[in-house]
Parts: C-alpha cells; structure tokens; sequence
C-alpha cells in the first residue's frame, strides 16, 4: 500500500496549484477522485459502490477495506455480467454483487442502456445527448430492479457505510432521497458523486441537492480544493462535469 499512495501528495500539490481560472478537466476530477479514495479508505470499512459498471473502483475499494466489504450496485445486464467476471477471476470475497439500481424507491425501472462502447452512460434518465451534439446509437430499455439505501440496509442489517459512492448518471439525488433515514442518523461517514449533464437530465438540480445534503446535516465541496460546487450549475448546456464530497 505505501507504494501506491507514495506520489500521492505530490498529485494533490498539483491539483491545488491549478488556479488558472478554468473548471478543472475530466481527468483531473478523476485523479483527485482516486487521491481521495487511497487517502480515505481503511481497513475494515464498509462501501457502498452505487454504479459499479464493470469494476473499477469496485476493485479499488476492495483492496484497500481488506477484512471489511463492499456492496456493489450495477443494474445493467452485460456491464453486471462483466462485473461478476472479473470479481470472480480476482478472487475478491469481500464484494457483495447485487443487480439492482439504488434510487429513491423500490420497485422497477427503465434503465436506458447505450452501446458497448458507451455502457457507462447507461441511465435511468432518457438523455438527449442530440442536442449536446453527440450522436451515438439509441440505447435500448431494460427493465430493471430498484430499491433504496435504507431499504437495503434495513433488509440486511447494515447498521454503518463509511462510504457511499455514488456514479448512477443522473440519479445522484435519487440515491441521496433513498438514504434518508441513515443519513438523518448520520450512518453514513461519506458521499462521494458526480455532477454534470445527467444531472439536469434527470430533473435534478444544485439546489435541491444543496438543500438536501443542509438538511439532513452534510457539508458539501468539490472535490478539486478550492474549486466551487457545482461548476456551471447554471443550466444543463453549462454544467461542468464534477466530482464532490458530502460528509457530516
């Protein structure tokens, strides 16, 4: 572990000094990202991984918990079958693998599910990237089960999450509402989630997250220092891909 976190404060200058009035690029939200993931995770934790795709930071937080375990959300057929795969040739038993989307209700959903080289955009939003000016295959529909943090929680006696992270397209306040009653009794340490488009296009806006996160007790920034929350939060042609921390 000493060997992989050794550059990491050397990044993290980086990412500070970058004062040149610009939003900070994709790459660098998701350096900061992963700087912030390795300084935060602990043996014994416990994570929850809301949009799992095929893995990535699933694998991530399963090295760095060790004895303690992560839950890991991916709706999506083909991205949960590849997850299943590679958690499997990995060995790694400490990943709880659920097929289920974390929302604001339980029940079923649309999943919007773009093609192979865009699975990660799959959405519960239906997205108009046309007037973004991307052209992409239209996804196709799957229906898919959802459910919410606290009823999951409830269902298998999850008394704390150290970490909920949450990459769910869009549906980032949804998974929030979802988690109302362990947040309200600050059982959750952590937040971490994305902003941009999807965000608008899921009917959310900063605000409403904003108010969300004050009332229920959270304190919000970016996850770039100094950076403001919600970069372009404007409108949906302004809004600025982003990374950012609750925590109580």
């Amino acid at each position: 572990m000493k060997s992989i976190k050794a550059p990491i404060e050397s990044l993290r200058l980086r990412l500070t000094a970058r004062r040149n009035g610009t939003p900070a690029s994709p790459h660098e939200v998701e350096r900061a990202e992963q700087i912030f993931y390795l300084n935060f995770l602990q043996e014994g934790m416990t994570v929850f991984d809301a949009g799992a795709n095929v893995g990535e930071m699933t694998l991530l937080f399963s090295r760095f918990v060790g004895t303690g375990i992560v839950h890991a959300f991916e709706p999506a057929s083909d991205c949960f079958e590849r997850l299943t795969a590679v958690c499997r040739e990995t060995k790694r038993n400490n990943v709880v693998l659920n097929r289920v989307a974390l929302a604001d209700r339980v029940g079923m959903q649309s999943l919007h599910v773009y093609d192979e080289d865009h699975l990660g955009w799959s959405s519960l939003a239906k997205r108009p990237l046309a007037n973004y000016g991307i052209h992409v295959k239209a996804p196709t529909v799957e229906k898919v089960s959802v459910t919410t943090v606290d009823a999951y929680c409830e269902e298998n006696r999850i008394e704390y999450i150290d970490l909920l992270k949450m990459d769910v397209e869009g549906a980032e306040y949804q998974v929030m509402l979802g988690a109302r009653k362990m947040m309200e009794r600050r059982r959750i340490r952590c937040l971490a989630f994305e902003f941009g488009q999807t965000t608008f296009d899921m009917g959310n806006s900063p605000e409403d997250i904003e108010l969300y996160l004050k009332r229920v007790g959270y304190r919000l920034r970016n996850i770039i220092p100094n950076d403001p929350t919600f970069p372009g939060r404007a409108s949906v042609e302004h809004a600025q891909f982003s990374m950012h921390i609750a925590t109580i």
